[in-house]
């Protein structure tokens, strides 16, 4: 904080909808096919605002009248999990239906315990009862539509994550939702590309062609400008000449540009202009900052992925050229495999024939040779 005023740009969590870059388009889409009685899903890299915007969306929906419910399974490993997860978000519904849902979470004779906390209410923890909690936690949306007569906005975000327990539990959740025609609609959001599209476009698993895709791109320049720039204003700066070589860096990433802004806040003073310079120095602050987590996902990596994106820096986005496979020293069916795995796990994407990096300032450390921060 410089001058006593607050760094305008959060990055490292949602924000709220007020301050959603654009993302109208993706927004009005996803409303209308809830109201037109459509499922869908939201994949988009990590970090591409896709929690942000599913916040967005509830809090236009709720401004109309709509129940909504929000349900993060990222991160679990176990039937348990997911129980609780989808119990916390039901717990968190508001409007005039959340007293009827607090009484009837604590009307049902089931029992979980997760490693860290527990819906526990009678019996003896096992995996039926967890299945069983599962089955009747995933019917709430129709007895909430009984009561109210409208139908309920269920956001399950991180949904990739329900492959992850031993048995997947997608199985499990389609047998109940597909019966939800009227009584609610679903947002399926995801950040790992590669099992989402495991899920919806897998012709052996249950969730097959079951929601319409709907695709978050990168930010368009004009709508980071104008957002960057009003910040800067607001707080008594001029984000001067600083932004332009700041969009080319950041690419249309929409949590990489406002990580830039964010740096490039602090190292311009109140009633400053900043220029290139001062971007330079904040670029620096940035590369400092990621240089440790980018370290880890790099040795995170095996042999053959790490000489992949190499070779899409040095060929540029050409990577199963013979010049690139020889300058990094590797065979072009090992390049190949790992461009798959790097799409599937977000790193990479597929553009015009060629690949290229989501993250701009993981290239950027790729393409400087990794060095020591």
């Amino acid at each position: 904080m410089l001058g006593g005023v607050q760094n305008p740009f959060v990055y490292a969590k949602p924000v709220p909808p007020n301050e959603l870059i654009d993302r109208h388009d993706e927004m009005q889409k996803l409303l209308s096919l809830f109201h037109g009685g459509h499922n869908c899903r939201l994949s988009a890299p990590r970090r591409y605002g896709k929690t942000s915007l599913v916040h967005a969306v509830r809090a236009k929906a709720e401004l109309e009248g709509t129940a909504t419910v929000y349900v993060n399974f990222y991160g679990i490993l176990s039937v348990e999990e997911a129980v609780a997860r989808l119990e916390l978000g039901y717990r968190d519904l508001r409007g005039p239906l959340a007293r009827w849902v607090a009484g009837k979470l604590a009307s049902m004779r089931v029992s979980v315990s997760t490693p860290v906390g527990a819906l526990t209410v009678g019996g003896s923890s096992s995996r039926p009862a967890a299945e069983a909690a599962l089955l009747q936690l995933l019917e709430l949306p129709r007895q909430l539509f009984e009561r109210s007569g409208e139908r309920v906005l269920v956001c399950f975000d991180e949904f990739q994550e329900v492959l992850s327990p031993r048995t997947p539990i997608d199985g499990a959740i389609r047998s109940v939702i597909e019966q939800h025609y009227n009584e609610a609609g679903y947002i399926f959001a995801g950040s790992h590309p590669g099992m989402m599209r495991a899920l919806f476009d897998d012709r052996e698993r249950p969730f097959y062609g079951q929601a319409r895709a709907v695709p978050l791109a990168a930010l368009s320049s004009e709508d980071l400008a104008e957002f960057i720039g009003a910040r800067f204003e607001d707080s008594g700066r001029d984000v001067g000449d600083a932004l332009g070589p700041l969009l080319d860096v950041a690419r249309g990433h929409p949590q990489r540009a406002i990580l830039l802004a964010h740096f490039l806040w602090e190292a311009t003073g109140r009633g400053e202009r900043a220029d290139e310079t001062t971007f330079t120095d904040a670029l620096e602050a940035v590369d400092q900052e990621l240089h440790e987590a980018f370290d880890r996902s790099w040795r995170g990596m095996a042999d053959g992925e790490r000489r992949a994106l190499a070779a899409v820096v040095w060929s540029g986005g050409r990577p199963t050229r013979s010049q690139a496979l020889g300058t990094v020293d590797v065979a072009r069916s090992t390049v190949v495999e790992a461009l798959v795995r790097l799409r599937d796990e977000g790193h990479l994407t597929e553009l015009d024939g060629g690949w290229l990096f989501i993250d701009p300032l993981f290239e950027r450390w790729v393409a400087q040779g990794r060095l020591e921060g």
